[in-house]
């Protein structure tokens, strides 16, 4: 009989008391539950979930170590679970001796992948038995003092499966953060141009200043501001959208955006701009998914057009292709899967 393999996955202490899984926001809440419930799921894997915070009804196939894993309660964990394969961990503990030490005590191989972006300390990762997993080229470029690993990531939310519908409506939808790192601002404005409807799912979280400098630019009654949605509700809203669209701000550096796979999933175009050419959106959006914008020598009254020419472009695409493209190639279970798999041997090949 061949030995499952043992996964730990550990919480945070987290300020802004997100649970695991979050609703709504909290996204690197998220992405580690979605992580955790998608392995729990693989066979010959083994989820054993460390911390408080952790909803257990929502990974009912893992096992429950319900302190935080520390330098006070590893030994507790070693005398009941014992050393396991693999530690998933947020990337943030990863430069900080008082967390790595005990990660190192329960298990080989410490995993984490950058979620957003962080000023590392000191080389916190080698690529053998503490592996750093990135996104995209921007990222692997970023942080290429950890010796990071590309590989794509995909979460969800709760009730938040991906489905596809054949007859989409005639509006256009971002969802996210309405802070100036994300702006938005972009979309109303080809929203605009285009004379299309714009949803927008979402609200400030870190710079409230951003949405009062642009309130006028968010008004107009083609432009919907929803607020937060989550679970059946926002599958609904998603999957009914004629495009989605993506858009940063040039100062800011995206991980690798979760809502990316959650369109393509469910068939919807991505129409997006991209500063640098190498980042999250350019990752995820060939020219059968969508339209990227490059937008890096545009004055800055031009990027709307350039958008906006975007979506013209993605409302010619064919819309059941993109859900059998987009449903492989962000299928949990398989990216979930090579992941370990990588990281297996990445560490058999650096004994």
């Amino acid at each position: 009989m061949v030995r499952k393999i043992r996964l730990i996955v550990c919480d945070y202490d987290n300020p802004k008391g997100y649970t695991f899984p979050s609703f709504g926001f909290g996204s690197s809440e998220k992405r580690l539950w979605h992580f955790a419930k998608t392995a729990s799921e693989l066979e010959g894997v083994e989820v054993i979930i460390t911390g408080p915070l952790w909803l257990r009804e929502y990974v009912p196939k893992a096992r429950y170590f319900p302190k935080r894993l520390n330098i006070e309660t590893y030994q507790e964990f070693l005398d009941e679970y014992g050393k396991c394969d693999f530690l998933f961990a947020g990337h943030e503990y990863f430069d900080k001796d008082e967390w790595v030490k005990p990660f190192e005590k329960c298990a080989n191989v410490l995993l984490s992948y950058q979620l957003h972006p962080y000023q590392y300390l000191k080389p916190s990762f080698n690529g053998k038995d503490k592996i750093l997993f990135c996104y995209s080229d921007q990222m692997m470029k970023d942080y290429k003092e950890q010796k990071p690993v590309k590989a794509l990531l995909f979460h969800s939310g709760v009730d938040e499966e991906p489905y596809f519908v054949e007859k989409h409506e005639n509006y256009l939808l971002w969802m996210g953060r309405l802070d100036r790192d994300k702006a938005p601002h972009y979309a109303v404005e080809a929203a605009k141009i285009l004379g299309m409807p714009l949803y927008i799912l979402g609200k400030t979280v870190y710079q409230p200043e951003y949405y009062e400098a642009n309130k006028e630019t968010f008004s107009g009654k083609d432009i919907h501001l929803m607020g937060v949605r989550f679970g059946v509700e926002k599958m609904e809203i998603l999957t009914k959208a004629a495009c989605f669209v993506y858009t940063i701000d040039k100062s800011y550096s995206e991980a690798g955006a979760g809502v990316l796979g959650e369109a393509l999933s469910c068939g919807i175009p991505i129409a997006g701009i991209s500063w640098t050419g190498n980042d999250a959106v350019c990752e995820a959006v060939s020219s059968d998914l969508g339209k990227i914008a490059d937008v890096h020598s545009l004055k800055e009254g031009e990027i709307a057009q350039a958008l906006a020419d975007a979506v013209r472009y993605c409302l010619t695409l064919n819309r059941k292709k993109i859900y059998e493209i987009g449903s492989e190639k962000y299928n949990p279970h398989k990216l979930v899967r090579q992941l370990l798999d990588t990281a297996l041997d990445l560490n058999r090949n650096n004994r």
